[in-house]
């Protein structure tokens, strides 16, 4: 019986250390499966949000792509290479003037200053002579120079107009 007694504590010490792991390795797997629940969550929320970030950019694109497109064939219709910026915002509208340029720019247009100071722009491999010369002041103005004022005719506050 004296073996016994001593034996007594040993295995309920080993019954409560086996209980503790089993606990622990219980709790362990419970948060392991909620944390991967919680990460498959945001990852999919993450997804959802890359996905209209796309579907914006695409849409945004398309936009830049199509303003490009019309831009460059409105700079190579006609015969004379050379076209004012107020023609173009006219014939182009719905973008700010510095983003027009930006997109002019971009389509490969160069701007030139006629030498009454109007602002004129032309496909670079349109004009390549004038613009591997520098030649960036013009001596005519464009024969398509319309006054803002015409073309825009609200966007001057005139009382005559409204």
């Amino acid at each position: 019986m004296d073996i016994l007694n001593n034996w007594i504590p040993f295995f309920s010490a080993l019954t409560g250390a086996g209980g503790a792991i089993i606990a622990a390795w219980i709790s362990f797997n419970m948060q392991r499966k909620k944390l991967s629940q919680d990460i498959a969550l945001e990852k999919e929320k993450l997804n959802e949000e890359i996905q209209i970030q796309r579907d914006r950019l695409a849409i945004e694109f398309a936009t830049e792509v199509s303003v490009e497109s019309a831009l460059k064939h409105f700079l190579e219709i006609y015969e004379l290479p050379y076209r004012s910026f107020p023609m173009i915002k006219h014939h182009i509208g719905g973008f700010e003037s510095n983003e027009l340029r930006r997109l002019l720019v971009r389509t490969g247009a160069v701007r030139f200053m006629a030498a009454d100071g109007t602002e004129i722009w032309a496909l670079r491999e349109r004009v390549q002579d004038a613009f591997r010369l520098s030649r960036w002041k013009h001596e005519n103005s464009p024969m398509n120079k319309v006054p803002e004022n015409e073309l825009f005719p609200g966007a001057y506050n005139d009382p005559s107009q409204n």
